[in-house]
């Protein structure tokens, strides 16, 4: 089988995410691998990750700020515009954390080396257990894309243009070879999705006949 993964599976393996149902299943779907083949696009690898990576250490950078200098407004680095809600709920959490420190250097450099563990198993992950990377990023179809955004921001204010151009790498490369995608993510990532960006265009029901099968980690 190729297995065509969603950022959620790398983050997931490393321990990254809200459930720990969904790590424990990535977990066990990544080490039952076997003789399957892991697929990840160049968009994942290129741009999200280091993206999802980039927010990890402008929030380290936050807590820095938040808690060496008692006059800093918190979020007022213009690079915070850059940080999710979450992600600022984070800050909250590990200020909290630091805050029952005396000597707040330890648990600082404590919070250093996560980040740089994050990043080292990141690498680790990729480099082991990736077996091909395909559609690179200036190869994305921006019609496919431009129609799955379409779909995704019905009734959403927020502009998933990130799902979107993982989807369209993923249905251009089952076009080409048989894969199945594996995510989490039951929301966005449907059949439904695929089928209404697909069929709305003659030109995109021509070029994409098949569509990929979308299994989900925490069903596996």
């Amino acid at each position: 089988m190729r297995w065509f993964l969603d950022m959620c599976i790398i983050l997931g393996y490393i321990g990254e995410g809200d459930s720990s149902k969904i790590i424990t299943k990535t977990i066990s779907f990544v080490n039952q691998k076997k003789d399957d083949k892991f697929v990840l696009c160049y968009y994942i690898k290129d741009y999200n990750l280091p993206k999802w990576l980039g927010r990890k250490r402008i929030i380290f950078r936050e807590i820095l700020r938040q808690t060496r200098d008692s006059s800093y407004k918190p979020y007022s680095n213009e690079e915070c515009n850059q940080l999710w809600e979450k992600d600022k709920n984070q800050v909250l959490k590990l200020i909290s954390l630091a805050d029952t420190f005396s000597d707040k250097t330890e648990i600082i450099r404590n919070f250093e080396n996560v980040y740089q563990e994050i990043e080292r198993r990141i690498r680790e992950f990729i480099e082991k257990n990736i077996d091909e990377l395909v559609i690179p990023i200036n190869e994305i179809d921006l019609e496919l894309k431009n129609s799955l955004m379409t779909y995704l921001n019905i009734g959403n204010p927020i502009r998933n243009e990130s799902d979107a151009k993982t989807m369209s790498s993923a249905i251009q490369e089952h076009n080409k070879k048989e894969l199945c995608i594996i995510t989490a993510d039951k929301k966005d990532w449907t059949k439904e999705t695929f089928e209404w960006a697909v069929s709305i265009s003659l030109n995109l029901s021509k070029k994409y006949p098949s569509l990929p099968e979308i299994k989900y980690v925490q069903n596996t």
